[in-house]
């Protein structure tokens, strides 16, 4: 049976090489030129997804630095709002030091 296959296709190919051989380099040309263009379709997309990471980085960035002013400038209320509580009490303690000054003049 082995001997009949192998006859088979060694007949095949004893019939028709040239042919055959043309065939097979014509195919190898076809898959050759569908795998360059593979690798360059792999390439752009490369390119499209270095280009869409490199926008989603800005787009954050400018996300958080947006965040980072919108927390400066509550952490400069906060500060100024503190700023002029103490300065507030500091006018009432400088008040009560100067009638205590006073109170002590007078008697």
């Amino acid at each position: 049976m082995f001997k009949s296959i192998g006859n088979f296709f060694k007949g095949l190919f004893q019939s028709e090489p040239e042919e055959l051989i043309a065939r097979i380099s014509k195919e190898n040309q076809i898959e050759l030129y569908r795998t360059l263009k593979l690798a360059e379709e792999v390439k752009e997309e490369q390119k499209r997804q270095a280009i869409l990471a490199e926008k989603r980085a800005k787009k954050e960035a400018e996300i958080a630095r947006k965040k980072a002013e919108k927390q400066a400038k509550i952490d400069a209320k906060i500060a100024a709002k503190k700023a002029a509580e103490e300065a507030k009490a500091a006018a009432k303690a400088a008040k009560l030091a100067e009638k205590e000054a006073k109170k002590n003049k007078v008697a």
